[in-house]
């Protein structure tokens, strides 16, 4: 497959994406917000999720085609808590991750413009003081223990949740509705997003990333970001949810715009966002 059919699928994959995000809210700040702040479990579930069908459709591909992964360069260990724990320290700041901040843009939230102001900041910031730069080979392991993990961690949120009175009623279920106007349950987003993850590594052979567009030299990464953009726009769109909102208040904006800078360092230390 050409560098132009490679791009080409990553545009429309970001395009669903954005689509599939928008409806659903799926996100990785809610999931740990809600859970730490709420105790509100539904989001932290369907990621969950998200990551178990994501998991065994990609060991089961490797399965089937027989391809052994002997390892591939990547941050140290250090490199990679150092990274993952400043970039969610700048997620929280921000409200969204790198993704989020794209395909809620698409839907009209003028704020997410300082968090990407913020990334590129923090981008150029870690390539003129880079941090922790040491690569390693990253030794491989069999994917089917992760499964086995995140089915533990899935039983362990439903024993949790039948102890607990109904939170997250807010969150949308089943309706009667047009599938595309009616808000997504955030399980059927995790799900479709899985589904196109796994067929897209199937097609191509490869995943997709977002942040690596804010190093400029990414056109694979800036193709994803683009489609989540529009993405989102559609979502909103269709389900008539498309609104101009503007950035807010100027210490709202700082706060934003740290928390863009520390995802885009953090991103860059741990070789990868969310």
């Amino acid at each position: 497959m050409t560098t132009q059919h490679i791009l080409g699928w990553l545009l429309i994959a970001g395009v669903l994406s954005g689509f599939v995000f928008q409806r659903s809210r799926l996100c990785f700040v809610s999931a740990l917000r809600d859970l730490f702040l709420f105790r509100a479990l539904r989001m932290t579930r369907a990621m969950l999720l998200l990551f178990l069908l994501t998991v065994t459709g990609g060991a089961t591909l490797q399965a089937v085609r027989g391809v052994l992964v002997e390892g591939f360069p990547g941050p140290t260990p250090a490199g990679a808590l150092a990274g993952g724990a400043i970039f969610a320290v700048g997620m929280v700041l921000a409200g969204s991750c790198i993704a989020g901040a794209f395909w809620r843009l698409g839907e009209g939230q003028l704020s997410q413009l300082a968090v990407l102001a913020g990334v590129l900041a923090g981008t150029w910031l870690y390539v003129n003081l880079p941090f922790l730069t040491t690569v390693t080979v990253q030794e491989t392991f069999n994917a089917w223990i992760a499964v086995g993990l995140l089915l533990l961690g899935l039983m362990a949120v439903a024993a949790w949740e039948r102890r607990q009175p109904r939170v997250g009623e807010e969150l949308p279920g089943a309706r009667r509705l047009s599938w595309v106007r009616a808000p997504w349950a955030p399980e059927l987003g995790a799900v479709v997003m899985a589904v196109l993850l796994v067929t897209f590594m199937a097609l191509t052979g490869t995943g997709w990333g977002v942040s690596r567009a804010f190093l400029l030299t990414d056109f694979s990464a800036a193709a994803y970001a683009g489609g989540l953009l529009i993405g989102g726009f559609l979502g909103a769109r269709l389900g008539r949810e498309f609104r101009v909102r503007g950035p807010g208040g100027r210490a709202p904006m700082v706060i934003r715009l740290l928390g863009g800078v520390l995802m885009g360092y953090g991103a860059r230390v741990g070789w990868g966002c969310t």
